[in-house]
């Protein structure tokens, strides 16, 4: 069963979401250091909304890791790149999960705060969730040729580039999404190249050009800064 959260998109959600993030996080270490004496949190993580599926597929980022995952229902899940080896140790592909989080108010986006195996089992408490998207980035020239899948979406539900079909990400600012959206519908041809990392049969980059063909790249507009 999936209950809706929100999280509000846009400059003013971003401010609100700021303020809701700059609170809460306290909150939450407190919680971890009363959960590292105690492995049974004071709280019970399952009062939040819960978001059930099947694992698709865990999505790399540029800097090389992995920090999200895909429900087969379509559902995006944002979460530290600590917790990947966990999730990928206890979850195999296809297998059912439990998420207990935030969820953006106009996308299926969801800020993971804690997960587990299967609902009935303990909820694993995610000490420093993914309020904003991740900006590190790699070090490899890598082009990437594809077909896109969906658009990869921030904790606040705007595009952030695009899953190509192959599990290839290419990642875009969101502003620069925005630009060039036009280019990035699901089931279209594109090229781009950009700096990022490989890791075994999956790359990552953070785009500088993209085009529908070698031939055709441009240049993109840089990203405005974010408050």
């Amino acid at each position: 069963m999936v209950t809706d959260a929100i999280a509000p998109p846009g400059a003013e959600g971003r401010r609100g979401f700021l303020a809701a993030a700059v609170t809460l996080p306290a909150l939450l270490v407190s919680v971890a250091a009363r959960s590292q004496a105690n492995p049974g949190l004071w709280f019970d993580p399952a009062q939040l909304p819960s978001y059930s599926g099947r694992l698709e597929r865990l999505v790399l980022n540029p800097a090389g890791e992995i920090d999200r995952l895909l429900y087969r229902e379509g559902a995006q899940i944002l979460f530290p790149a600590s917790e990947a080896q966990d999730i990928a140790e206890a979850v195999r592909l296809g297998d059912s999960m439990t998420v207990w989080g935030i969820r953006a108010r106009s996308a299926p986006a969801i800020t993971m705060l804690a997960w587990a195996r299967a609902e009935g089992q303990r909820p694993r408490f995610v000490a420093q969730p993914s309020w904003f998207a991740p900006t590190r980035r790699g070090t490899q020239r890598i082009t990437l040729t594809g077909t896109i899948d969906r658009t990869l979406l921030t904790p606040q539900g705007e595009g952030m580039g695009v899953l190509l079909q192959s599990g290839d990400v290419i990642r875009l600012a969101p502003d620069v999404h925005l630009a060039v959206a036009s280019m990035l519908r699901d089931g279209a041809v594109i090229v781009a190249e950009g700096l990022g990392q490989r890791q075994a049969e999956r790359s990552a980059i953070d785009a500088e050009q993209i085009g529908p063909d070698p031939g055709h790249l441009q240049a993109l507009p840089a990203a405005t800064p974010r408050p």
